[in-house]
């Protein structure tokens, strides 16, 4: 009975981990992409371990009882591959070196999945409430203990570097608590090494609970930090909201994606997402393709134009902002017309 309790409290857990993940990615979307993306995938690959392991322990058909055997064994997998990925992405990685690392361990864990869920590599035996396993040789687990150990000997070093890369105290905060976290996991498979008596009634009670405790430590360090970008946000808002010189943001084929209440105000921005950069100034072909050309290779540019709705003269300025892979994604403009440069100038001298 012990057994079946030990089971029941996985599935349960399943559900809860999934429940909150998606609660969680719902209500946050909009304010940390990066974090409420992986959070489900955190949440989905926990689930699938508790799941998948607690529902092998009551259920009722043998033949059949390698599927969710599946489910848990592939969320192990998964779950390491997407702390690694998250870490790897964070540390802002060129997309070629992001996708070699995480595409050679996503094929290495699918030979691992291949060899080790096979039906032949696992011994099921049928207790009066629940049914326990263990493999049928030690050869069955050596390509996935392999695996294990080169993920997290990867994830040991790139948590040096992650907590390396941060600079202020909330950071490495959060990157602690993911290595602690993960530390945790290591001693959680104890038990089921050791075959302890907890491990010979459930056996992956121990280690499910431990990626647990991981997915929960990312779901408290993740929500923080969302806690926190909201705070600057509207700080950086109110900022933007204030700035009295025009500044506009781009898209890299020139569409205005946003513009300061000035900028609105100066240039009489009615609709933004249908007003391109053309709209307001008079750019010939030349200049916009040398603007735009400028910014696709990361390069800041400043021109000279002429605001169509009068004959005022403005100093465009425009700045390229990267993603985290280090690829350009908007530009940056603030517009200040020549009679406002000279000014500062004359105040400079």
């Amino acid at each position: 009975m012990f057994g079946y309790i030990l089971h029941i409290i996985l599935v349960i857990f399943g559900i809860i981990v999934l429940t909150t993940g998606i609660s969680l990615h719902v209500r946050e979307v909009n304010r940390n992409q990066s974090g409420t993306f992986f959070i489900v995938f955190f949440a989905l690959f926990a689930a699938y371990i508790c799941l998948g392991y607690g529902l092998v322990g009551i259920w009722p058909d043998l033949s059949t009882i390698y599927i969710p055997r599946f489910f848990g064994f592939w969320g192990i997998d998964a779950f390491l591959l997407t702390e690694l990925s998250y870490g790897l992405i964070d540390l802002k990685y060129r997309r070629t070196i992001l996708y070699a690392l995480i595409g050679s361990s996503t094929i290495y864990a699918l030979f691992d999945l291949i060899l080790n869920d096979t039906k032949s590599a696992v011994i099921y035996t049928q207790q009066e409430f629940y049914t326990t396993f263990e493999p049928n040789t030690s050869n069955h687990l050596l390509f996935h203990y392999t695996f294990l150990i080169v993920i997290a000997i990867c994830l040991i070093i790139l948590s040096i570097l992650w907590y390396k890369s941060k600079k202020t105290k909330v950071e490495k905060n959060f990157v602690m608590k993911i290595i602690f976290s993960n530390y945790v996991l290591i001693f959680s498979a104890i038990p089921y090494v050791f075959q302890t008596k907890t491990s010979q009634v459930c056996p992956a009670f121990s280690f499910a609970m431990g990626f647990v405790f991981v997915y929960f430590m990312w779901y408290s360090a993740i929500k923080k930090i969302i806690s926190i970008e909201v705070n600057v946000k509207n700080i950086s808002q109110q900022i933007f909201n204030s700035i009295d010189v025009p500044v506009i943001i781009l898209s890299l084929e020139g569409k205005i994606s946003l513009s300061n209440p000035y900028a609105k105000e100066q240039f009489k921005i009615e609709n933004e997402q249908n007003t391109f950069i053309t709209d307001l100034f008079s750019l010939s072909d030349v200049e916009q393709l040398r603007l735009l050309k400028k910014a696709k290779n990361g390069e800041d540019y400043q021109l000279i134009v002429r605001e169509k709705n009068s004959d005022i003269n403005y100093l465009l300025k425009c700045s390229v902002k990267f993603d985290y892979v280090g690829d350009p994604f908007c530009i940056i403009c603030t517009a200040l017309s020549q009679n406002k440069v000279q000014e500062n100038e004359k105040g400079n001298l």
